[in-house]
């Protein structure tokens, strides 16, 4: 089989705060935590379950450290004809059960898809639901399908199919970080709610940690302005001064010649010129449009630009783009999170040519979905998480 047992606790390295601007794809840390209270107490323990599965489960070893766990042991495997199976090999009966698994796809064991990811979910979710689990809850960092999330002429909407098969298998509480759209909460019934947690004020108290706190935040499109408004407030909030001298919220309106084809990006809003720019965006795929808005706003005076995407995929012509802005000076630094896998670093460094690789900043959301699973667990509210330490 390709995937088998998983229940390994993966050993978590981090490298210590650094230079947010540098070659190469590193791993780091803001200098506290902000959001994490500690191990899940003893006393929480006793009906507490943890499953990983196979897209991430670097991320899910990191979670289970936080909480100063173990995941169950799992069999998860697939049979020659790319079918998969799912077994829980320990008991689950009358057990709060989590699983980690973000439905994207992996790039160990032959490289799994966004639809075996899917399917893994919704059999692991069955699997618990018959083995008499008390509760199950999904916690998906990152939620395949969300871009497909209206209806455009003779189609799905994907995100909502993805939500009743969740639900049809079983699932009480999904847990997601940074939605591509918040109305996709509303595509769960209310006997299984899902809640949507956030990355944002994790990379703005990097920023500021950085010395980025008087940044401009900028848009790179008119739909993602909502989330770069709460990411400016986030930076209000851990800066000296708080909203005093922070200038005001820019975005860019895309002008398009045809389907995936920008001919023109005009920045509206705040002065830029002369300031360090942060472009906010809630995920990064192949970079075509983060790297036209990097340009625009280069074009537009700013003195550096730096990006924050929560869900780096980088797929395709993305590193190979990305290395080629850096080294024209149009990008400083993309700072994304761990939500999503990444390509293995000799395959990343391959595909970005003769171009040194560009600078890519990894922040890590699993003291975040440690604390919300912690706060579930213990029957406390995650809505005020945020603000727990601040």
């Amino acid at each position: 089989p390709s995937r088998y047992q998983v229940h390994v606790c993966v050993c978590v390295c981090y490298t210590m705060p650094g230079s947010i601007v540098g070659p190469g794809r590193v791993e780091v840390m803001t200098d506290k935590f902000y959001f994490y209270d500690g191990p899940i107490p003893e006393d929480g323990k006793s009906n507490f379950c943890m499953i990983s599965g196979t897209s991430h489960p670097e991320l899910c070893g990191k979670v289970a450290q936080f909480l100063g766990v173990s995941p169950l042991k799992t069999t998860i495997k697939t049979f020659a004809d790319t079918e998969i199976s799912v077994e829980v090999l320990e008991s689950v009966r009358g057990s709060d059960v989590f699983i980690v698994q973000p439905v994207v796809r992996s790039f160990s064991d032959g490289g799994a898809s966004v639809n075996d990811a899917l399917v893994e979910l919704v059999l692991l979710i069955s699997c618990l639901r018959r083995a008499s689990a008390k509760t199950i809850t999904a916690m998906i960092p990152y939620y395949g399908y969300a871009r497909q999330d209206r209806k455009t002429g003779r189609t799905p909407v994907s995100a909502a199919e993805v939500a009743n098969m969740l639900t049809s298998a079983g699932v009480d509480h999904v847990v997601t970080v940074d939605l591509h759209a918040t109305q996709i909460q509303g595509f769960f019934p209310p006997r299984a709610p899902c809640d949507n947690l956030t990355a944002t004020m994790v990379a703005a108290s990097y920023f500021v940690e950085q010395g980025l706190g008087s940044a401009a935040v900028v848009s790179p499109d008119a739909g993602g302005v909502p989330r770069a408004k709460e990411f400016r407030a986030s930076l209000a909030r851990f800066r000296e001064g708080g909203e005093a001298g922070l200038p005001g919220l820019s975005m860019l309106i895309k002008q398009r010649s045809g389907a995936s084809k920008i001919e023109r990006m005009d920045l509206v809003g705040s002065e830029i010129k002369g300031r360090d720019v942060i472009l906010v965006d809630d995920m990064v795929d192949t970079a075509g449009t983060l790297c036209a808005a990097a340009l625009r706003c280069k074009e537009g005076g700013a003195k550096r630009v730096f990006a924050f995407c929560t869900h780096g995929l980088l797929s395709g012509p993305a590193p190979k783009r990305l290395a080629e802005a850096c080294a024209a000076g149009h990008l400083e630094s993309l700072i994304v999170t761990d939500s999503v896998p990444q390509r293995p670093l000799a395959e990343w460094n391959a595909a970005c040519g003769d171009t040194p690789p560009p600078s890519i900043r990894i922040l890590s959301v699993a003291p975040i979905i440690a604390e919300s699973i912690k706060r579930l667990a213990m029957n406390d509210h995650i809505s005020t998480m945020s603000l727990s330490k601040l």
